[in-house]
């Protein structure tokens, strides 16, 4: 059974958390050691502080994988010294999940992931850390290479070094570079790797950015030696990740054009090598000419392409103001727009009840009207969004649309009940009125049901569609059934009375009993809106 399944998935991941820091931190510790001390343990070597640095750093050739030989390639100090900062970094998660307090996240996976947030983070700066150290180097190797080649002057004999030292204003460099790179296109690469391929939460992320830095850093070590990509690694990571799901949860279009452009990438860098190498001739002066129109060209790209679909994502962020938050996820905007919805519900409602109590409810009625504006301009965003392949979807885009779509009615037919209102003063029976008022007041708990069975679903898209989530969402959708069929009993009820009653007003009568088939509309448009979800439960 995994986590998410659990009984009690929060207290399952306080005990699993721990363990899965452990191997987290030990291969961290190992990847400290090798990348970032290299340089001091070998100092350390140097100046007698240790006897032999290859008591802590792999040898460069001829190891064996004993880790208390001479020439091991995981030394057994290393190896002490990483498990020390795994078992201290498990006891510390260990002791800080003891007592933190959960109450405040929704029970099940939200506590769990909140939990994941942790380690993620973690590994995400192991990720960063070995990008830095792996793809830094296969930059500034070739022009190592290159730079030593000139300034000793080994061309002109001939012969080349096997080794070549690496200067260290050109460490700087190449670690300028990347972050230059990130700063620019990164979010491109960022955004589609996140949101693209598949569904990211924070225990997937875990997952693939763990093991994407740990093939990165055993690949790096000298029984090895392959230069590989961090960016080709956490993409197949991400891509396992979502396969552990099945093969429907990986976008396999945006799978093939990264992998199309990989290849792509070949030929088009050597055509723009040789296309520099032409240009600039040798000839200094034209490098100068060269580079900066080379880059202007690049930084023109970049500015021109920066902007695109900021509309929508403006409209998104303005739809999540109340939150205080920009929630990145379709679903999570979905349950957005159900808020909104739900908002549109109570409005009409307090209008109901003004209006049957004789006050004056054209502000409610106003209210109403600008909430259900304020739902559409959602909906309008999120299906421009989704139109626009903008979102990675574990379900189809057409199916999606069409929840949405109902979704959308709910609110629209709350607003017809306040316009409804506005036309005329109510049948003036007092019971009828009364009635009309608990019609409403069944209709908002449905939508309110409703609302909750979003919030459901919202949870289990990224909770990853566990079992124990679509039983629930199940159950949730037959409970919008049941309040959408007790509103059903009100309104014939009410109905009935005031055909009954109002003969002596007959076109009052007529226009409360509208009154009454907008708000069964309304309860109906919640039924059919929930009942959307069910191929989600059963598929």
């Amino acid at each position: 059974m995994s986590i998410l399944d659990a009984d009690d998935p929060i207290g399952r991941s306080r005990w699993l958390a721990p363990i899965f820091a452990l191997p987290t931190f030990f291969t961290l510790g190992l990847a400290l050691q090798f990348k970032a001390l290299k340089g001091f343990i070998s100092r350390a070597a140097s100046e007698g502080w240790i006897e032999d640095k290859n008591d802590w750093l792999p040898v460069k050739e001829n190891g064996v994988f004993n880790p208390m030989a001479e020439n091991a390639w995981f030394p057994i100090n290393s190896l002490i010294v990483a498990f020390i900062i795994g078992c201290i970094a498990s006891f510390i998660l260990w002791y800080v999940l003891r007592d933190y307090d959960f109450k405040k996240q929704r029970e099940g996976f939200q506590g769990v992931e909140k939990i994941f947030v942790w380690l993620q983070i973690i590994t995400a700066a192991y990720v960063a850390f070995a990008h830095g150290a792996n793809d830094r180097s296969n930059a500034i190797g070739p022009m190592a290479a290159v730079y030593d080649i000139l300034s000793s002057g080994a061309y002109l004999n001939g012969t080349l070094p096997e080794e070549v030292a690496v200067p260290l204003w050109l460490v700087l460099l190449g670690s300028v570079g990347i972050a230059v790179g990130v700063v620019t296109w990164g979010w491109r690469v960022m955004e589609t790797i996140g949101t693209k391929i598949t569904d990211i939460t924070p225990t997937r992320g875990f997952a693939a950015e763990f093991g994407a830095a740990t093939t990165i850093l055993i690949f790096s070590m000298p029984f090895l030696a392959v230069p590989v990509s961090t960016t080709h690694t956490l993409v197949g990571s991400v891509v396992g990740v979502g396969l552990a799901g099945g093969a429907k949860n990986v976008d396999f279009r945006v799978f093939g054009k990264i992998a199309a452009s990989w290849v792509a990438s070949l030929p088009a860098a050597g055509f723009g090598a040789v296309t520099l190498y032409v240009a600039m001739g040798s000839d200094p002066l034209k490098l100068i000419v060269v580079l900066p129109i080379s880059f202007l060209l690049v930084g023109y790209v970049i500015w021109k392409t920066s902007g695109d679909e900021i509309f929508v994502e403006d409209a998104l962020a303005d739809a999540g103001a109340d939150s205080g938050k920009y929630d990145p996820t379709v679903f999570e905007l979905f349950h957005t727009h159900a808020e909104a919805v739900e908002e549109t519900v109570n409005h009409m409602l307090t209008a109901v009840k003004k209006s049957a109590s004789g006050e004056d409810a054209s502000e409610e009625i106003n209210a109403t009207i600008e909430a259900e504006l304020k739902a559409d301009d959602i909906k309008n965003a999120l299906r421009e969004k989704v139109s626009s392949k903008g979102w990675k979807l574990l379900i189809d885009s057409d199916e999606f649309l069409y929840m949405l779509g109902r979704q959308d009615r709910i609110a629209d037919y709350a607003q017809n009940v306040a316009e409804q209102l506005s036309f005329r003063e109510l049948y003036t029976n007092e019971e009828a009125r009364k009635m009309v008022i608990e019609m409403a007041e069944a209709v908002q708990k449905t939508a309110a049901i409703y609302e909750d069975t979003v919030l459901h679903l919202r949870d289990l898209t990224l909770s990853g569609y566990t079992k124990k989530g679509r039983t629930e969402l199940r159950e949730l959708i037959h409970r919008v059934n049941l309040a959408e069929h007790e509103a059903d009993l009100v309104e014939s009820r009410a109905a009935g009375f005031v055909f009954r009653e109002g003969v002596d007003d007959p076109l009052a009568a007529v226009h409360m009993y509208r009154v009454l088939q907008r708000l069964d509309d309304v309860a109906n448009s919640c039924e059919d809106a929930a009942n959307a979800f069910l191929p989600i439960v059963y598929n």
